[in-house]
């Protein structure tokens, strides 16, 4: 009898200690400004959703990382990554060389162009040339700003949020937004009175999962996930999924 009991012990340390060792994932902590739809936002139970939200749990579970999502301000969000506040960030980052001289980025995972979002019954806006001398909304320190500030005689009201940017235009108080493409055709989709004007000869830009620099494992272990996942085809289901539904 009391050997039983010490072989059960044993067996119950044993079964403990192992299953403390496959709870012991390395977490993973995300910074990421949710308030970019479809790419990342908080729903009404208070959950991440969007294209860069189920794909970061891909990526997380491919590394075989527990996943923390942290919500942060656009502004703040390199700085942050820099400071050591989390471990990486995904946020609809186009990978710029601007960007590249504060941050490292991964291989690309999503590739848009920039897009006009202008009011339904809008006739005089057509492309981007239309934007001379008009007044355009954007998010602060987007490559929508970058690519609006360059045109002749605009006029610019940058905001914090896409959102925000958006509502101007709703308010009468502006004459057209530009974001990224896809960003525009959700918009669109759920508020009636927009429509989307495609930028002719917009540049293609690629988004990135930014790193710290001198954070080299890391960055080589995310690649590494995201490798995996487009040769197994699941990140081609995941745009599938998104652009269809646009």
């Amino acid at each position: 009898m009391k050997k039983f009991t010490w072989l059960l012990a044993v067996m119950l340390v044993v079964l403990l200690v192992a299953g403390m060792g496959l709870a012991a994932k390395p977490v993973l902590r995300v910074g990421t400004d949710a308030t970019y739809e479809p790419f990342e936002t908080i729903d009404t139970n208070g959950a991440f959703v969007g294209f860069d939200m189920d794909f970061m749990r891909m990526v997380a579970d491919t590394a075989g990382m527990e996943l923390k999502l942290m919500n942060i301000g656009w502004d703040g969000i390199i700085p942050g990554l820099s400071n050591g506040n989390y471990d990486c960030l995904i946020s609809a980052m186009t990978i710029t060389s601007e960007r590249k001289k504060q941050i490292n980025f991964t291989t690309p995972y999503f590739s848009i162009r920039q897009a006009i979002v202008v009011k339904s019954d809008n006739k005089k806006i057509s492309g981007a040339e239309d934007l001379i001398g008009k007044t355009v909304t954007v998010q602060n320190g987007t490559t929508g700003d970058l690519f609006a500030s360059k045109i002749k005689d605009i006029k610019m009201k940058r905001f914090d949020t896409n959102p925000q940017a958006i509502q101007e235009l709703l308010n009468n108080n502006a004459d057209a937004s530009v974001m990224d493409d896809l960003v525009a055709f959700n918009a669109v989709k759920k508020t009636p009175g927009l429509k989307v004007i495609a930028i002719k000869g917009a540049e293609k830009e690629d988004y990135g999962i930014g790193v710290k620099k001198g954070n080299d494992a890391l960055l080589a272990k995310l690649n590494k996930a995201i490798d995996t996942l487009q040769k197994n085809g699941k990140l081609a289901a995941l745009v599938a999924k998104y652009k269809s539904a646009k």
